[in-house]
């Protein structure tokens, strides 16, 4: 019997090139001892077909669970979940291509810490064009893990259940996932070392309800946790404990899940405060430094939800 490290959930729905490349790159990219689970939601008679062979000539590494209707990727991922027994757990799309070394780096970046429970790769998908390099072990702490790629500890599962089905076909069950981890007390987190190639959603998106299922889901999603509010700091008294004080609001507003943009004077002391991949911080030049923070707020697409002078 084979020493599973970790098992692979591929969720697929047609798509069937795109599903060729992901496996190609997972059987020269992967190192470490893994396995397979292939979750088809009916698809079309051409991938049906690849499938079958794919999981008949690897019996041991690749195993298929056959749909006889399209339940969604929520759906889908818990069939994966409640069929592996190995203490990681990978969610991965279809239309992913992973790059070298892509599992063992998110692998070595969860069990650096104990309380980390969810770890996404870099990628195009998390605004990184290409793979960065000099980063093995490092992370940058998120407010949620996005489901394209997610590496999951089993004791996550475990103490907070599996995904919320009511968010099916999909949408918004990775972001509800990762909520529940954070308030359970692990942290969500992306392995800058690793990357993962996505084409986002180019199967799922093809849907005719797909718009209507997104609001649905995001009305769900924000009656049960709130919305996901962006908020902007002036920070002119940056004075030691003037800044303690905005640091611990700053974490709190993180935590929540919400966006932080830190506006300050060029030159002035910096919040304390780790990376993190829903934070900003400007330098801004102190010749008119209130004008050029007005311009900046105004100037954004996407307006803010509140405004904090400190």
């Amino acid at each position: 019997m084979l020493d599973i490290k970790c098992d692979i959930i591929i969720p697929i729905w047609n798509e069937c090139e795109l599903l060729r490349k992901c496996i190609a790159s997972i059987e020269k990219n992967t190192a470490l001892s893994y396995r397979i689970i292939l979750v088809d939601n009916a698809s079309y008679p051409e991938t049906a077909l690849y499938l079958k062979g794919l999981s008949e000539s690897n019996k041991n590494r690749i195993i298929l669970i056959r749909n006889e209707e399209n339940l969604g990727f929520p759906k889908a991922v818990n069939q994966g979940i409640e069929f592996s027994g190995a203490a990681y757990l990978c969610v991965l799309n279809s239309d992913t291509e992973v790059y070298k070394g892509w599992l063992e780096e998110m692998m070595r970046v969860s069990e650096s810490a104990l309380d980390i429970g969810i770890i996404n790769p870099s990628s195009n998908n998390l605004g990184q064009p290409e793979p960065l390099k000099g980063f093995s072990g490092q992370w940058i702490e998120m407010s949620s893990c996005i489901g394209f790629c997610m590496l999951i500890k089993r004791e996550v599962f475990e103490k907070i259940g599996k995904f919320d089905e009511i968010y099916s076909p999909g949408n918004f069950e990775d972001t509800d996932f990762s909520r529940r981890a954070i308030k359970a007390g692990y942290k969500c987190v992306m392995a800058k070392g690793a990357y993962v190639y996505h084409a986002q959603n180019t199967g799922f998106k093809k849907r005719k309800d797909w718009d209507e299922k997104f609001k649905t889901n995001l009305e769900i999603f924000n009656k049960r946790w709130g919305k996901v509010k962006r908020i902007a700091y002036i920070l002119k008294d940056t004075r030691e404990d003037a800044l303690r004080a905005v640091e611990e609001s700053i974490k709190g507003f993180l935590k929540s899940g919400d966006w932080v943009y830190v506006f300050i004077k060029k030159g002035s002391m910096r919040p304390d405060l780790k990376e993190h991949c829903s934070l900003r911080i400007f330098e801004i030049e102190r010749f008119l430094f209130n004008i050029k923070v007005l311009w900046h707020i105004a100037a954004r697409k996407k307006k803010f939800d509140k405004v904090i002078k400190s």
